[in-house]
């Protein structure tokens, strides 16, 4: 009985330590909206489009103050866009390393910033003549992004950010996107 009293005071206790203090990996869950341009030097057309991923990472940092985590990210980009007044659908994906400084501050909002590399993209447009699918992209795509973190439950917290990308694909053709997502982090 004694111990089962230690235990469950010992829970209690865990339970209201900041998350930041034991957090070893962290893996999240986001979407939101892009609004992207593909540019290709001549001309300059709209690419918007619903958008979204996963993301983890492995953490080190001081607890209490802040934290930087290592690790990989996968986001899918459905968008549409009109070329000659034909519409066509493209999907984007992409996967790759993303890094993420957290201030880790006592209270339950914690600002970050956000950067990474696409070590792979894969860009397919929907068309009258079928589906095309353009060559794969190694290290093409990176983006930087700031957000903020809101603690709900020890553990888990809720965030939204802001993200910019820029992708080089064929004939000097860049896809520059701001998007705006939403998501969950769960911190073990």
């Amino acid at each position: 009985m004694k111990k089962t009293r230690i235990i469950v005071a010992l829970l209690a206790v865990l339970m209201f330590i900041p998350v930041s203090s034991y957090a070893i990996v962290d893996f999240g869950v986001y979407g939101g909206y892009s609004f992207a341009n593909l540019d290709d030097e001549a001309s300059q057309v709209d690419m918007n489009g619903w958008e979204w991923g996963m993301l983890g990472h492995i953490n080190t940092g001081l607890p209490m103050l802040f934290s930087v985590g290592l690790g990989a990210f996968y986001q899918r980009t459905n968008s549409e866009f009109d070329l000659g007044g034909t519409t066509y659908d493209a999907d984007r994906i992409m996967w790759g390393i993303d890094i993420m400084a957290t201030l880790e501050l006592p209270i339950f909002i914690h600002p970050y910033l956000r950067m990474g590399i696409a070590v792979n993209e894969e860009f397919e447009v929907d068309s009258p003549q079928g589906r095309i699918r353009k060559d794969d992209k190694w290290f093409n795509s990176h983006y930087y992004g700031i957000g903020a973190q809101f603690t709900v439950f020890p553990m888990v917290r809720l965030f939204g950010e802001y993200v910019f990308n820029y992708s080089n694909q064929e004939d000097n053709t860049v896809i520059k996107s701001n998007a705006i997502h939403v998501g969950a982090m769960l911190s073990i």
